[in-house]
């Protein structure tokens, strides 16, 4: 019994020694980047509390909406003020939790929501996702992120290091065996968009694989509704028109297959919700804002070109409706 109680300590002490080696390794790069006040997440959310009612519009999602959508074309088209909340691999669940902890210190006339199919799935990005609820100011907000968001899974992710960065921990052992190049770290931002002025690889564009469908990705349309209808209550009990967008993809990237899961879903959801519009950008006035593969980072985010693309379709969507 002594032995068996021996080993279960030296476990349990091996498995702490584990988990404080690796937030030594990833947490502390955040920590000193928030004491230098370089965090984007840190720097999004001071913009939202100390510039409090200030914002006309607000713009979330995922990183397709923060190298998408470019405040500063946005506002000089509109005279509005915008702030792009989008953040790393950003949730549905997310979305509405961001918004309102925004809402308690913003009054906006816009909330424009980026969506595709991942974002609303069953596998979660924990440390992107607690590492913009950290900022929260409301702990009961945070509370309710990960426990009513999340779940046990949700809780225990949090607790546990060794399960939030359990891909992290992957991705870096590959790249030690495969020379994968370091990124560079991100550092042009305004406004909550990031400039990127990367263009996408021939080789890169011959490798594209098909948009998101439902054989790809593991789609959750409950999960979707659910927190969708939340962020549409929300938005109407504040008064504040609701704006959903697919953004682009690379032009390649879409003539892959003819599978069209993503396109036809969003588009005949929102044909039945009352009071929200929805555009999908990859076919919206065409004619005049025409992607090329170019316009494009990568397999999905826009560059420099693509975002103010994007940025003056936004534009042209809510001075033309």
């Amino acid at each position: 019994m002594k032995k068996f109680l021996k080993h279960i300590t030296y476990g349990f002490f091996f498995f702490v020694l584990i988990n404080l080696l690796i937030v030594l390794k990833y947490e502390y790069p955040a920590y000193k980047a928030i004491k230098e006040k370089t965090h984007k997440n840190y720097l999004k959310w001071n913009s939202i509390y100390e510039n409090k009612n200030t914002y006309d519009l607000i713009i979330l999602g995922s990183s397709r909406s923060y190298t998408g959508f470019n405040p500063k074309v946005i506002d000089s088209v509109l005279k509005l003020k915008s702030f792009n909340m989008g953040t790393s691999a950003q949730d549905i669940a997310e979305s509405y939790h961001s918004l309102v902890e925004i809402l308690n210190y913003q009054n906006p006339k816009y909330v424009v929501l980026e969506t595709f199919l991942d974002l609303s799935d069953d596998i979660h990005d924990y440390y992107q996702i607690f590492s913009n609820a950290s900022f929260f100011k409301s702990s009961s907000n945070k509370f309710e992120l990960i426990t009513n968001g999340y779940g046990s899974n949700g809780m225990a992710n949090y607790i546990i290091p060794l399960m939030k960065f359990n891909n992290y921990i992957k991705q870096d052992i590959i790249a030690v065996f495969s020379n994968t190049a370091q990124k560079a770290p991100e550092t042009d931002w305004y406004k909550g968009y990031l400039k990127d002025t990367l263009i996408i690889t021939k080789k890169k564009i011959a490798a594209l694989s098909p948009v998101p469908n439902f054989d790809n990705t593991p789609f959750n349309k409950e999960r979707f509704n659910t927190y969708f209808s939340k962020i549409n209550e929300l938005t109407k009990s504040k008064g504040i028109k609701l704006i959903v967008l697919r953004a682009p993809y690379p032009p390649t990237r879409l003539k892959l297959d003819d599978n069209t899961d993503e396109e036809s879903f969003y588009k005949n959801y929102f044909k039945n919700i009352k009071d929200v519009e929805y555009y999908d950008l990859n076919h919206y006035k065409a004619d005049i804002f025409k992607y090329i593969d170019e316009d494009f980072s990568d397999h999905h985010h826009a560059n420099l070109t693509g975002a103010n693309k994007i940025s003056l379709q936004l534009s042209d969507i809510i001075k033309t409706n």
